[in-house]
């Protein structure tokens, strides 16, 4: 089995690029021949078996995909949360006329469109229809706790792109009533400022009367991301709209819990008992934090990291991600 994957390059730590390459790599370890291309000039078709295109809204993917179709190639394509409710409405003006001329015809076109996620799937037939084939295989992590990891920690931890759709505000809200009652908790925003959004959430915990409680780190990756994961009490990932929320799966492979919004695809964080699925209310998300602590000073929280590695252990190791990833293409590629 030979696999092309073609995306856009981006940020090498965005979501999609972070996917593609581990993505690729994995495939690789399990005995799939791939590879990736990053634009028209190095993309050859020729002895692969199926064309892997990453994201939306790139004219360079309309190409590929032609290319891909002219030559007789099964195509997947991965929207990777594009197809979102919110994702779409955002700089609509922009988005419409592309999607209507040609990125909606091209996905109903493909061979198969995947999800990372059933909420994912749901938007991607709601926008293209049943004509081609869906399937889910979430996202992989191979993050790992560290054997120093600290069991009692007062760091509220989010991890992302300070954006509006992170649903920032509403967290320094409920930070803010919950830091109240909780005199040495801190919040840690760690993740790229975008379009200068930082300074408005610095004046909001600023007249909330939190500004000292609220750290920001920029972009870490790396070493210097994991231990973040590491020194935590608790994530949280507030959302309006999440495909995935790879943050999450990171932070149960380190053995933390985490409190999701009801707008990611989480709900199984109640269901094996190892985090938190709320409202993105300040409300919801002060409780929420309230239990956190409360099961850490009972000494209940190790006990949920345990579930939490077990989750992780069991749907999102990069190895089992990598074989239902394969088997997808294999019953493609055999249904001619």
């Amino acid at each position: 089995m030979k696999v092309l994957h073609a995306a856009d390059r981006t940020d090498d730590a965005s979501g999609i690029m972070t996917f593609v390459s581990r993505l690729d790599a994995a495939l690789r370890d399990v005995g799939v021949d791939s590879s990736v291309s990053f634009g028209l000039g190095d993309f050859a078709v020729s002895g692969c078996d199926v064309v892997h295109l990453h994201g939306l809204w790139t004219p360079w993917l309309h190409g590929a995909f032609r290319m891909a179709r002219r030559q007789g190639k099964r195509v997947v394509w991965s929207t990777h949360g594009m197809t979102a409710p919110w994702a779409m409405r955002h700089k609509a003006w922009k988005k419409l006329p592309y999607w209507w001329l040609r990125q909606r015809r091209d996905l109903a076109s493909a061979d198969a469109v995947h999800s990372t996620s059933a909420l994912e799937e749901e938007w991607n037939r709601r926008a293209v229809g049943e004509k081609a084939r869906h399937f889910v295989v979430p996202v992989g992590t191979d993050e790992r706790p560290s054997p120093a990891a600290p069991h009692e920690s007062r760091v509220v931890l989010f991890v992302g792109r300070l954006h509006p759709v992170k649903g920032l505000e509403n967290l320094i809200r409920a930070f803010a009533a919950f830091a109240s009652r909780n005199g040495n908790a801190v919040l840690r925003l760690v993740g790229p400022d975008e379009d200068g959004y930082l300074a408005k959430l610095k004046s909001l915990a600023a007249m909330l009367g939190v500004a000292e409680r609220v750290e920001t780190t920029g972009k870490l990756s790396g070493a210097d991301l994991s231990r973040q994961y590491d020194e935590c009490a608790v994530l949280v990932l507030p959302s309006f709209t999440e495909n995935f929320g790879a943050v999450v799966a990171d932070a149960l492979a380190h053995g933390k819990c985490a409190i999701a919004s009801r707008f990611t695809p989480w709900g199984v964080l109640e269901e094996r008992k190892c985090g938190w699925w709320v409202e993105n209310s300040p409300e919801a998300l002060a409780a929420a934090m309230e239990e956190a602590f409360d099961a850490q000073e009972k000494g209940e929280l190790p006990k949920m990291g345990e579930r939490a590695l077990a989750l992780a252990a069991e749907r999102f190791s990069w190895p089992s991600i990598a074989r239902a990833m394969a088997e997808n293409y294999n019953r493609l590629a055999s249904c001619r």
